[in-house]
């Protein structure tokens, strides 16, 4: 890799490296060497165990009052390969990948895993250069900044059924779900469903099918106890 070609990856990640050879190693596929020391593979295990935490305490500080399994399903939309693969496209990276002798770098560095992988080792990287969290987090923040906001097509959707089964087991409480009517055309049925928590009305929700009319009461519920 030729230095114009570093100090164009540093300016595009926003952050200096003071050990060029782990930029280097962070750009390297194990076709081009397969030693643990000398490719990415390692800082991508180190990477994707920094990358959850930093997520989730991002989470954790915007949404100080979300329910463990909307932070769970929300790490999970925005840690995953799709995203990062995009990332790393938006930043143009992935043509700087370093593969073996006689490898097809185009067909390499296409893949979603490959460029999820090489993202989070850059973080590994980062880390180990700066010895901090801190300049991981920076990078982190600021290139995957859309998806804490909410503006990714790839942010998982809610389950409020599952958020309000998790709040009620932690409160030892009882949820049942009962069928007030279904209505409307045979082909276009509209149902209503009412929650009960501890045999108490808790939220009325109406759907498309019964599912739908659940998620919508849960929700209904959700709202109240928040």
């Amino acid at each position: 890799m030729k230095q114009n070609d570093l100090r164009t990856i540093e300016k595009k990640i926003g952050y200096e490296f003071n050990d060029k050879a782990l930029i280097m190693r962070a750009f390297t596929h194990a076709s081009a060497d397969a030693c643990a020391t000398k490719n990415y593979q390692s800082l991508e295990f180190l990477g994707d165990s920094l990358l959850n935490f930093i997520v989730a305490k991002r989470l954790m500080e915007i949404n100080p009052n979300a329910h463990e399994g909307a932070l769970t399903k929300n790490r999970a939309a925005i840690v995953s390969k799709e995203p990062l693969a995009e990332e790393i496209d938006h930043l143009d990276l992935a043509k700087f990948l370093i593969v073996g002798k006689g490898e097809n770098l185009e067909s390499i560095s296409s893949q979603s895993k490959i460029k999820s992988d090489l993202f989070e080792s850059i973080i590994g990287a980062i880390y180990l250069d700066g010895n901090s969290l801190e300049p991981c987090e920076k990078f982190v923040l600021a290139k995957l900044a859309p998806l804490f906001n909410g503006d990714s097509k790839h942010k998982a959707n809610r389950d409020f059924k599952t958020e309000l089964n998790e709040y009620a087991s932690r409160h030892d409480l009882q949820v049942e779900y009962v069928l007030l009517s279904k209505t409307g055309k045979p082909h276009e049925p509209i149902f209503e469903v009412e929650v009960k928590i501890n045999g108490l009305d808790a939220g009325k929700g109406e759907g498309k099918s019964k599912k739908e009319a659940e998620q919508h009461s849960a929700q209904m519920a959700l709202e109240h106890i928040n």
